[in-house]
């Protein structure tokens, strides 16, 4: 990628044509969503144009495609209404394609490329209105006409890997953003949607890089930022992805997935993680799995014990106060003998009996009405932590209804997933008196 002092000169040198023509619209467009330092530089051209000394349809053109290209759509839209000639054309295609009238877009991309002729520039720009459109097979066909004279164009390339991904044709699209970034190693847009696929492949690695070069400040940059701070977080760099969250916010502040994910990053330094978790688990499991003859308890303690099938401490915290209390001769002598016994080893009487019972309400409440409120909202009402949530993502986890029918075993066994979300899923859906799918 060129460095910024170069890149900012040719936002200079392109503002400085006396005609900014079709094709010089959109190579400016293009160098000035690529990074900080060519977004600023326009920037201070928008707000330095009024005092420019241009005609008056040089600059209202001016007007309309700088906000255009710095995303102030209501003011580009506002500007247009003063432009005329070809540009105007583009320029309204265009601005309909961000609004994301797409079929508005293609018509009017349409008609200006039978208008401007003398760059095929602006005939890929209505393929990939087309195929924004959902018309993949005319864009293709568009695209195809233009290989002769435009194979060397990387957005030719790029509109054509977004037309195959749309057939569901991945391994060729993700050959053609290959292609296009060959040609130009700065288009954000195609890195970013092969770092997305690179990503689901589990290349991290690759993936990781490829979101770096997303250094612009458009949509494409905090869905990349967004995308590598999971991709970092999932590698345990918690900093990292603190950074690239907040860079995202910086361009989108009210990017609510950003939001998110960043709470969930700064919440996460504090949190001890899995291999801590693992140890005590098995501490834990070692200690119930303790014989109660091991221990020094009354007579009259052990042989109601004994009665009641109570061979180690594991049966010992399955039973509640009641149900001890309810044994002929066991008094609360001997119950305060067993609750010290436990609190000595972090124990306590009915603890397994909690869990049993909130699974059992799960249970009765996945078989009882289908239209449970709870089961039908989305996974996302629970607020999961960024873990948590790729996990439910790779399992195809939308809502609490799916969720409850997973297994611990099946949450375990995915990529990153650890005791610690599983604690996480585990106690909320105890707050609204559910839990995860038993084995029998």
């Amino acid at each position: 990628m060129a460095s910024d002092v170069n890149v900012a000169s040719i936002v200079d040198e392109l503002c400085a044509q006396p005609a900014l023509t079709p094709e010089l619209l959109l190579k400016l467009r293009t160098v000035a969503r690529n990074t900080v330092a060519e977004r600023n530089v326009l920037q201070t051209r928008y707000g330095t144009l009024d005092g420019e000394d241009l005609p008056a349809d040089e600059k209202a053109l001016r007007q309309c495609a700088f906000a255009w290209v710095l995303c102030r759509y209501d003011q580009a839209e506002n500007a247009l209404k003063n432009v005329t000639g070809s540009g105007a054309k583009l320029l309204a295609g265009e601005l309909a394609l961000d609004r994301g009238r797409t079929d508005e877009a293609a018509k009017l991309l349409g008609e200006a490329a039978q208008q401007i002729t003398d760059t095929p520039k602006v005939a890929i720009e209505y393929a990939g209105a087309l195929c924004a459109a959902g018309k993949t097979d005319e864009a293709l066909a568009e695209l195809a006409k233009l290989e002769s004279k435009a194979s060397g164009d990387a957005d030719l390339h790029y509109h054509k890997g977004r037309c195959l991904e749309k057939k569901g044709e991945q391994e060729s699209a993700c050959n053609a953003y290959t292609r296009a970034l060959e040609i130009d190693p700065s288009h954000s847009d195609a890195a970013f949607r092969l770092a997305y696929y690179l990503d689901l492949r589990g290349e991290d690695e690759k993936a990781v890089q490829l979101y770096k070069k997303v250094t612009g400040q458009g949509p494409a940059f905090v869905s990349a930022m967004v995308n590598l701070a999971l991709l970092l977080d999932d590698r345990e760099e918690v900093d990292g992805a603190i950074t690239c969250l907040r860079e995202a916010l910086k361009v989108d502040p009210t990017n609510r997935r950003a939001q998110l994910f960043l709470r969930d990053a700064i919440e996460s330094l504090d949190m001890y993680y899995d291999e801590a978790e693992r140890k005590e688990n098995e501490r834990l499991e070692a200690v119930l799995r303790i014989p109660v003859s091991d221990f020094e308890l009354s007579v009259r303690s052990r042989n109601c014990l004994a009665k009641m099938n109570v061979r180690t401490l594991g049966d010992m915290v399955r039973k509640t106060e009641q149900e001890l209390l309810s044994y002929k001769n066991f008094g609360e002598t001997s119950l305060s003998e067993i609750k010290n016994l436990l609190e000595s080893k972090g124990l306590r009487l009915g603890m397994y009996k909690e869990e049993e019972n909130k699974r059992s309400r799960a249970q009765r409440l996945r078989t009882g009405t289908p239209e449970n409120a709870n089961l039908m909202k989305p996974i996302t009402d629970l607020e999961f932590s960024v873990r948590s949530r790729k996990c439910m993502q790779r399992l195809n986890i939308e809502t609490i209804g799916d969720l409850v029918e997973r297994t611990e075993a099946e949450l375990m066994a995915t990529k990153n997933f650890g005791q610690t979300s599983l604690n996480e899923i585990k106690s909320k859906l105890g707050e609204i008196g559910l839990g995860l799918k038993t084995v029998n």
